[in-house]
């Protein structure tokens, strides 16, 4: 593992938490806030209001929503490697409680826009000069029917400093201070979750069944607790999705996502019906092994020589490569990330286990997050992070701020897309057999993380927040949900999953973090293998279609975007092309082994 801290430069916002920058930002967004409010708020219903007084107004809630949002980067981006640092933590709640006051005072803007009525809304709507607004204009008016009252509104947010948001820094502060005692050759090292894990990547099957056994044990010593913040947080959503009108707690997320309730079931029924190929999969990997059984502490057991490290510099040199080969102009953003110092590598106490990708300033380079371990998998989590910072330079350079957020459901296209290149290009490198089993075994494994894996998770959710509805769950309900869904997908080809891993539950952040986020991994990357198909079918022809699906944002729909490709998501065959590809795959896996 490296030895040398790489963190990243945070100074596109400020020097440091207690820059005076900070506190003359503050005042500034306060004033801009009361402002705003007091020069728009309730005139926007009014019979003759103009296009061009919507856009002035609409460019004055936009820019006071777009210095919150770097603020709040800010504090979000020093909070996730410093989270057990007072200071940083005083700042964060500072920040968040901030926030809510700013919100409260811009609340009424999109309530009231949904006041305005539909025949005046479609004159506006048709104005040119209101185009870069239309679809947050369409989409805000699909909340029509789910909006509060302003002053509900207002006490929502209220109440999730200590409600809600309480609970989740609670529960983030809480996972982030586990530390580990754990014997390494003999030697007694104190490891974080993020280094713990690791060694699930081991060779030595006792090791990885201790590094697993750990972590678990650590959560089922607190469980009451993670039950009790599960339960919270779960039934604090469902009833505020009940509160506005939505159909299901998942509808909430959808509508969010732009994405129809039918969309997400026919995905998940053609992901759920398909589990035999990963069933077939680890069944294959026991036999590979030479295991008698497998465990879930062997999920991420390398097979072969796929236990080669990487430095971070061999790492990144390696993905910038790759991505010069698919477009010159992807290297040329991966090295000015680097460059700017826009990427946290190294793992440490006190930081958020995990990897993810935000925005940096408009027009300026997104942050990538990583606890890079040196190993392929961190080597292919590199590049689906740089995927989406990638994806964010073209939403940035092509968007206003309005319209530089991205659906859920389609927001895993780009980093999917860099990991499926990494993956062809070394399996097109000199490799010799049990080389490309190792590779197939790596490129099938992060498959099945991806969608399988993730549409467990989904159920689990789906299933959770159904019991939550009927009664108050107990701790061992809830673990024995996680395992049913863990046990259908995996079949017969795990052993004890139940009693070695249904505390995993409550290991996963997203189910908190973003409620029903899971599915938009499966879906996207379903989404990718088909994309890809058509990239090795058109190769140069692709690239200009597939950039300029990467730059919409939110401007238009994601079923918008994809019927530009001819796509549609409501067709069961079209999800099916993404799992029959995977069979192939694993077809070739088994003639490979058997041969």
């Amino acid at each position: 593992m490296d030895t040398k801290i790489i963190e990243w430069d945070l100074s596109d916002f400020y020097d440091e938490i207690n820059d005076p920058k900070i506190t003359t930002d503050i005042q500034e967004i306060s004033t801009l806030a009361d402002e705003f409010n007091r020069e728009v708020k309730g005139n926007l219903q009014d019979p003759l209001l103009k296009s061009d007084t919507l856009l002035d107004w609409y460019k004055k809630y936009e820019g006071i929503s777009e210095k919150v949002f770097y603020l709040q980067s800010y504090s979000n981006l020093s909070y996730s490697t410093n989270n057990l640092d007072d200071e940083v933590k005083a700042f964060y709640s500072k920040v968040e409680e901030f926030t809510v006051k700013i919100q409260e005072k811009l609340i009424f803007f999109n309530l009231e826009l949904n006041k305005i009525s539909d025949e005046k809304f479609n004159e506006l709507l048709n104005s040119p000069k209101l185009e870069s607004y239309i679809n947050a204009l369409k989409n805000n008016r699909l909340r029509k029917p789910h909006q509060l009252s302003e002053k509900e509104e207002q006490i929502i947010l209220m109440k999730d400093i200590t409600g809600a948001s309480g609970f989740l820094k609670l529960y983030m502060e809480f996972k982030s201070s586990f530390t580990y005692d754990f014997d390494v050759e003999g030697e007694i090292k104190t490891l974080t979750e993020s280094e713990l894990f690791s060694y699930l990547y081991q060779q030595d099957k006792d090791i990885r069944k201790k590094a697993l056994g750990a972590i678990v044990e650590n959560y089922k010593k607190n469980e009451m607790i993670f039950t009790h913040i599960f339960i919270n947080m779960l039934k604090d959503w469902d009833l505020e999705s009940k509160k506005k009108n939505f159909k299901t707690p998942i509808s909430r997320r959808n509508l969010d996502n732009e994405v129809n309730d039918d969309i997400v079931e026919v995905l998940g029924k053609v992901t759920s019906e398909s589990c035999e190929v990963v069933e077939r999969y680890y069944n294959l990997k026991k036999k590979i092994l030479n295991l008698p059984e497998l465990h879930m502490s062997d999920l991420y057991c390398p097979v072969g020589q796929i236990s080669k490290k990487y430095t971070y510099e061999e790492a990144m040199d390696l993905i910038k490569n790759v991505n010069e080969k698919f477009h010159p102009e992807f290297k040329d953003i991966i090295q000015k990330t680097h460059e700017l110092q826009h990427i946290d590598v190294t793992p440490k106490k006190g930081k958020n286990r995990g990897a993810f990708c935000e925005f940096g300033k408009l027009k300026k380079y997104a942050f990538v997050f990583v606890n890079f371990t040196n190993t392929v998998d961190s080597l292919l989590t590199l590049a689906h992070e740089l995927g989406h910072a990638i994806q964010a330079y073209y939403i940035q350079r092509d968007q206003n701020f309005i319209n530089v957020g991205i659906s859920l459901a389609i927001a895993e296209i780009a980093s999917v897309f860099n990991e499926i290149l990494m993956f062809d290009h070394l399996m097109e490198t000199d490799l010799s057999k049990d080389e490309k089993i190792a590779l197939l075994c790596v490129f099938m494994e992060s498959n099945f993380a991806t969608s399988f894996r993730q549409n467990a998770f989904y159920n689990f959710e789906s299933k959770l927040h159904d019991l939550i509805e009927k009664k108050l769950p107990t701790t061992e309900e809830i673990k024995n949900l996680f395992a049913d869904e863990m046990e259908a997908m995996f079949g017969n080809s795990m052993t004890n999953l139940r009693e070695e891993y249904a505390n995993y539950c409550f290991v996963v952040p997203h189910f908190l973090h973003t409620p029903f986020y899971v599915y938009a991994y499966n879906m996207s990357n379903l989404l990718v293998i088909s994309l890809y198909q058509l990239y090795l079918d058109q190769k140069e022809k692709f690239v200009p279609k597939f950039i300029k699906l990467l730059s919409f944002g939110s401007s238009i729909t994601p079923e918008e975007m994809l019927q530009i490709l001819d796509i549609d998501l409501k067709d069961e065959s079209f999800w099916e092309k993404g799992i029959a590809y995977l069979e192939e795959k694993q077809s070739e896996l088994e003639d490979l082994v058997d041969n």
